[in-house]
């Protein structure tokens, strides 16, 4: 590894019924069963990128790359954990984000290495652990499944950091499922769920919003357990 020490990425999964909010750097993953809290370390080293841009006619439109795919895993619904299927067709879409994931879903206390925090929480009787995967800066864009594949400049190897569920799990049959704005009402209050995703990546123009929900409309599909 460069100089001894791997960057810090999280996996943020992008799925249905869950409010994202960010506030004082620190991204909140949020539903009635679980709550997850992701410290953001540095918003210019994101893996995933959304960006405002202008497209050949100059009108807004928004950039949104490197969507990691993880493959082989469910997420629970429940808990907001990734469970390994170990079925190739089984998948996970979302973004990874330079952070670290906030033990037991509460802010470090002050003088604690995050690098040595267990990122253990504990939400409604569910147990989720972290798992860490750390890959060589030049195998990265190759050895992960990006869609919307665009090049990043890495200066050291990452450490991947997944939720996942710590307990033994039944596996099952998989449900798919996908995201589906059929009216005004629906998108308002997908946009008003994805808040925390936009305003980490400082998208504020009402039109950038509207065209980022309409990709992600299209992005979000995967199974769940």
């Amino acid at each position: 590894m460069a100089n001894g020490t791997a960057d810090e990425y999280v996996f943020v999964p992008l799925v249905n019924d869950v409010n994202y909010e960010y506030n004082d750097q620190t991204l909140t993953l949020s539903k009635i069963s679980a709550t997850i809290k992701i410290k953001i370390l540095d918003n210019n080293k994101h893996i995933t990128k959304i960006k405002e841009n202008k497209n050949k006619e100059n009108k807004n439109k928004v950039d949104i790359n490197n969507i990691l795919v993880l493959t082989g895993y469910a997420i629970d619904e429940n808990s907001l954990g990734l469970v390994h299927t170990l079925d190739p067709c089984d998948y996970v879409k979302g973004i990874l984000v330079n952070g670290i994931i906030e033990p037991n879903g509460e802010k470090k206390q002050s003088g604690q290495d995050p690098s040595k925090q267990e990122g253990e929480i504990k939400r409604s009787g569910q147990n989720l652990s972290k798992q860490e995967i750390i890959f060589s800066k030049a195998e990265v864009m190759n050895k992960l499944y990006f869609i919307r594949k665009s090049k990043v400049d890495l200066y050291n190897d990452i450490k991947i950091n997944l939720i996942t569920v710590t307990e033994s799990k039944h596996v099952g049959k998989t449900n798919y499922r996908s995201l589906k704005i059929d009216n005004e009402n629906e998108r308002d209050k997908f946009k008003n769920k994805i808040k925390g995703i936009t305003d980490l990546y400082g998208i504020d123009k009402e039109e950038d919003i509207n065209n980022l929900v309409e990709i992600l409309s299209g992005i979000i599909n995967y199974y769940s357990i």
